[in-house]
């Protein structure tokens, strides 16, 4: 397990049109990838939000068989203060990080994985190895 994989990329492959270099670098390290629960509720609530319709339903079973075939670490009390230790230490330094981006932080933090985003600048101050698909 390398990358700890954010909502922004997984969910491009599920556009009409999807960055062709992100499906290509999803196939190319499909096994090597997680996502955290915090990922996965990202995920959903994304889901959730759409009106009642077919691309919602269509969505909604895409999620179902990710959530079936990729691996979710869980929160636990490891990550818990790697996350708490985080968010202290920046805002000691007075570079506070957002609640879900700290949190996914630190599971990549606790579990040395790299995390694939398109908001790099997110994790910019967290001390965790980024990777963006798009570029």
């Amino acid at each position: 397990m390398t990358y700890l994989v954010d909502a922004n990329i997984l969910s491009e492959a599920t556009r009409l049109s999807p960055d062709t270099r992100v499906v290509e670098w999803l196939s190319d390290h499909e096994r090597e990838i997680v996502v955290d629960s915090i990922i996965l509720g990202e995920l959903y609530l994304g889901v959730l939000a759409l009106p009642v319709g077919s691309r919602r339903t269509r969505l909604e079973h895409w999620f179902e068989a990710v959530t079936k075939t990729i691996v979710c670490l869980p929160w636990d009390t490891a990550v818990s203060r790697q996350w708490a230790k985080l968010v202290v230490a920046l805002k000691r330094r007075g570079r506070p990080v957002p609640l879900l981006d700290g949190m996914i932080a630190a599971t990549a933090l606790e579990h040395g994985l790299t995390v694939a985003t398109r908001n790099v600048s997110d994790f910019k101050n967290t001390g965790v190895k980024v990777v963006n698909p798009f570029d």
